[in-house]
């Protein structure tokens, strides 16, 4: 943040015949002393609990890290998660968004072990950061984990679980979650000096400029990004509709259930429920890897190859409900999905996005189940 100095200046005049004399009673000129990091974090902290609308209940503490400490902290976490990670290799594999030969897991920690500038843990409610010097990117960041800090406080997030990466339940949550402090960090972005605002954004592309990310699965990537893209938008929506803080505190009270809803605000308010879809059959007596909902993002993810932004493929409009399978025949990674849709009509559009989908990878096969229901089946290689 910049400061102005302030100058103090008194002068007196005395006329003595042709003579001007001019006495300085006093001069001083002293900047304005530079705020310490706690201090520049206090400032912060008001900022988000205004932007919020609520106060923290107790004060929260930022911890500073060197680079060295603070990336072995991440990949130990990454560590945690690499179960459900390794299960969906075998989803990403059939889907032709990692080769046979990548390992998804590995993706992963170069996704979210080379990017990461802070994190907020809900579990110990710790914050932490990259770096011991605060920048404009850094205290941009900060009023971002500090936001989940404070909704943390007031909504507990500690109460959602994923369960891998195609978790359903836990992506539309995570839209609401960090849409709430991505609204924030907008906000304190745009309220910074023009001069910050430029340091702030090459300090970014400095960091986006790490090409360890130039190689990780385009799907991750979305994966990894989509709901911070799709969450800002979703929460000035829901402010439109009711108001700040009710519509980000209705989000925080009732996630989204599934992506339609956390993709499509009207949805979300309408609260508009899933069609219950099974889960399909494997083939034959093949033990099953993976299964769970398959909502629309997904689906988007499989007729976009992988890159989805803030809004849903238009063939996905119109989802009801969905599931999918995952399982390993003959060293082949399968993968089988239902998708049923609102009308027959929609289900021909989408059958017809998956049959073109499946022109440009051998070995999908799509078909009608039902009139409304829409089944893609592939192995890859």
């Amino acid at each position: 943040m910049a400061h102005t100095a302030h100058c103090d200046r008194r002068w007196a005049l005395r006329l003595a015949g042709c003579t001007l004399s001019v006495a300085l009673l006093g001069a001083a000129c002293t900047p304005a002393p530079a705020l310490t990091p706690q201090q520049q974090v206090d400032q912060i902290i008001a900022f988000v609990q205004v932007a919020q609308g609520h106060d923290f209940l107790t004060q929260p503490t930022v911890e500073f890290l060197d680079p060295a400490t603070f990336q072995a902290e991440v990949l130990a976490d990454l560590a945690t998660a690499e179960a459900d990670v390794d299960a969906d290799d075998v989803a990403f594999t059939a889907l032709d968004w990692i080769t046979p030969a990548q390992d998804l897991f590995t993706e992963y920690e170069k996704a979210f072990g080379t990017g990461v500038v802070g994190f907020y843990d809900p579990a110990d409610e710790s914050l932490k950061v990259r770096g011991t010097t605060l920048t404009p990117y850094r205290r941009e960041v900060i009023a971002h984990e500090l936001t989940h800090a404070l909704d943390d406080q007031v909504f507990d997030l500690d109460d959602i679980t994923s369960s891998g990466l195609l978790d359903e339940q836990y992506l539309s949550a995570l839209v609401a979650i960090e849409g709430s402090a991505s609204k924030v960090q907008q906000r304190y972005f745009d309220s910074m000096s023009a001069l910050d605002r430029v340091a702030d954004l090459n300090e970014q592309l400095a960091a986006g400029s790490d090409p360890t990310l130039l190689t990780v699965p385009v799907a991750l990537l979305t994966i990894t990004t989509a709901p911070y893209l799709r969450g800002a938008a979703f929460q000035q929506q829901l402010i439109g509709a009711l108001g700040n803080p009710a519509g980000p505190d209705l989000s925080l009270t009732r996630y989204p259930s599934n992506t339609e809803q956390a993709f499509d605000t009207s949805s979300y308010l309408a609260d508009e429920p899933a069609v219950a879809v099974p889960v399909p059959p494997t083939e034959g007596a093949a033990a099953v890897v993976r299964s769970g909902e398959l909502g629309p993002f997904s689906m988007s993810l499989v007729l976009r190859e992988g890159l989805v932004l803030d809004t849903l493929d238009p063939a996905a409009a119109g989802w009801a409900g969905g599931s999918y399978v995952t399982w390993l025949s003959g060293g082949q990674s399968c993968i089988r999905a239902d998708t049923t849709m609102d009308s027959g009509s929609e289900a021909d559009t989408l059958e017809a996005a998956l049959a073109a989908w499946g022109g440009r990878h051998p070995g999908a096969v799509v078909e009608r189940t039902a009139p409304g229901t829409v089944r893609l089946t592939r192995c890859d290689g």
